[in-house]
């Protein structure tokens, strides 16, 4: 009989690898560290290492390249453990450090990038990149520019030949140290394309990076030092932009292709005020008024009174009397920028004029420049013919006996010398005056800029744009008179004749007192007698015997005759409550 019975052993079931196949490419028991499907992506990537292998083998038959072999090994863990690396790095910069983001077509972008080309890119010996422009080149910007100047000053070469060459931040990345602590500067850019189109800034690559901007990083969970040294280099541009004012203008019918922009600008020697001709009391009034307005005393007493934070002046009067000349003389003498607009061009809309004031600092001059050759007159479509004179009461009804008929013969000329080729114009413009009130003073329009409407004829302006609140202060610059005759005098003859002829002061008051008396009060503009001053190059002498010439000659010249306004005594300020359009304030030209 049987004994007990034995336990019986079963064997476990073969361990086969398809449970590691399931998860990776060939089993974990496989010779070496690094998988050979690694080896051969890496080949695969770089198939230089074959060939290598292979000519190896050829050499030696006996030896298959197994140094090579080894490298590609290597080369594969690199591959493997490339992405571990980088999502390891986004998470410790998340984690450690703070940055700011700037679009390169800001202000502030440029601030920062002037200041590393001045004590980083300048300065250092291990520059490796760089963009390389010469003195004479300027960007559709005018941010090359402005940093040529600034470098320049700073580095002492004021003098410094017009081929010389700047180094100015490059696409990429630099480390740079403020004190103790270190900063990433990080430039990244796409082509914006010269030709129209869809702007292409600030636009997000693949890797979620927002492009044409300027990214600063830091260690630390606060954002101060970067604030601080923002404030760095707007402080550094304020003290080496002595001597400059930027002149901004909007750029053609879309955004700046070079800097993605609504404004593009070009950097220009501030406009001393003692270089505008006229009245020096109406001259120190606005230069005063408009101190006052960007004053700590003012913003608070706009502040307590919930007044909007704005100040608007009209300027007006005969083309070459300064008008454009002071508003850039007075920017300079603010120190802030211009801003330049001019509706004229037929290639600014609603939409677009409103972004344009959207882009505005807080502080700046802006200037609308012939706002009465925009073709917004009187309220109306921008498409639509104006009325005649006369035709129409004040609430805009024809008046009942006078016959409306067609609104312009094409041989008229109307008051303000405005015809057919105006209407034209009109119908050109694409900027309604409704949308021209939004973007000044409309509910989403910025506070602090100082706005300047500039005009030939303001009589054709609706009251609504020139009422007070809009316009605050009217002002009429016109022709030359006999004080302002003697100061352009001594300062386009005098000053020369002192320095290189040898004249005495005393001598060039006596020529200013006869030149200014030879020349008719309020006959001639300031650019006109400018002109002729120009072509004496300095020798008053030759002013005095040819002014008398000069007069006759150029009264001769008939101007074609058009209506233009009645202007007061030379320097009156408008209050206000002056009526512009009284009937009857209409002349036959000169």
């Amino acid at each position: 009989m049987a004994g007990p019975m034995s336990e019986i052993a079963i064997p476990a079931p073969p361990t086969t690898p398809s449970t590691e196949l399931a998860l990776y490419n060939e089993p974990l028991d496989t010779p070496g560290v690094i998988p050979k499907h690694l080896k051969r992506a890496a080949t695969a990537e770089y198939p230089l290492f074959e060939i290598l292998q292979r000519f190896l083998l050829r050499l030696q038959p006996g030896n298959a390249g197994g140094e090579l072999e080894k490298f590609l090994a290597v080369l594969a863990l690199y591959k493997a453990v490339a992405p571990a690396y980088r999502h390891f790095k986004i998470f410790i910069t998340w984690a450690l450090t703070s940055q700011v983001t700037i679009p390169e077509h800001d202000p502030v972008a440029r601030e920062v990038s002037t200041w590393m080309a001045s004590h980083v890119i300048g300065k250092s010996m291990m520059t490796r990149g760089a963009m390389i422009v010469s003195t004479n080149s300027m960007d559709h910007g005018g941010s090359l520019n402005m940093f040529q100047q600034m470098i320049t000053q700073d580095n002492g070469a004021g003098g410094s030949d017009s081929s010389e060459t700047q180094c100015l931040p490059p696409i990429g990345k630099r480390v740079f140290w403020v004190g103790f602590r270190p900063f990433l500067f990080s430039r990244t850019g796409v082509s914006t394309g010269r030709h129209p189109g869809p702007p292409m800034n600030n636009v997000l690559d693949d890797k979620g990076e927002v492009q044409n901007a300027i990214v600063l990083r830091t260690i630390g969970w606060s954002l101060q030092p970067l604030k601080d040294f923002v404030k760095t280099c707007h402080d550094f541009k304020v003290h080496n932009k002595t001597g400059t004012t930027t002149v901004y203008f909007s750029s053609g019918s879309g955004r700046d292709p070079y800097t993605g922009g609504e404004w593009s600008s070009v950097v220009k020697a501030v406009r001393k005020l003692d270089t505008i001709d006229m009245d020096e009391d109406l001259k120190a009034d606005l230069v005063h008024d408009a101190e006052y307005y960007y004053s700590a005393e003012s913003k608070r007493f706009f502040a307590d009174c919930g007044i909007p934070y704005r100040r608007g002046y009209m300027f007006w009067g005969p083309p070459g009397t300064g008008k454009t000349s002071f508003s850039a003389a007075l920017a300079g003498h603010l120190k802030c920028d211009i801003y330049i607009i001019n509706l004229a061009t037929g290639d600014i809309s609603d939409g677009r004029l409103h972004r344009l004031f959207l882009a505005l600092p807080r502080k700046c001059v802006v200037v609308i420049e012939d706002i009465d050759s925009a073709g917004i007159g009187r309220e109306q479509g921008p498409g639509e013919a104006p009325k005649p004179p006369g035709t129409e009461n004040t609430n805009g009804f024809p008046i009942p006996g006078i016959p409306t008929g067609p609104p312009f013969l094409p041989a008229m000329t109307m008051p303000g010398g405005h015809n057919a080729q105006s209407n034209d114009r009109r119908k050109r413009n694409m900027v309604t005056l409704s949308g021209l009130l939004n973007a000044i003073d409309g509910n989403a329009s910025a506070e602090g800029r100082l706005l300047i409407m500039t005009s030939n004829n303001p009589d054709i302006l609706d009251e609504a744009l020139t009422r007070p609140g809009r316009i605050d202060k009217k002002v009429h610059f016109g022709k030359l008179m006999p004080a302002a005759a003697q100061g352009i005098f001594k300062r386009l003859i005098g000053r020369a004749a002192i320095a290189t002829l040898g004249f005495m002061e005393e001598q060039i008051e006596a020529f200013a007192l006869q030149f200014s008396a030879k020349v008719p009060a309020d006959t001639f503009t300031p650019a006109q007698v400018q002109n002729f001053l120009h072509s004496c190059r300095g020798d008053p002498e030759k002013a005095l015997r040819e002014i008398d010439a000069w007069v006759i000659a150029t009264r001769g010249k008939k101007p074609k005759k058009e209506g233009s306004l009645v202007p007061p005594k030379q320097g009156r300020e408008l209050d206000d409550d002056d009526d512009m359009m009284d009937s009857g304030a209409y002349s036959d030209g000169f």
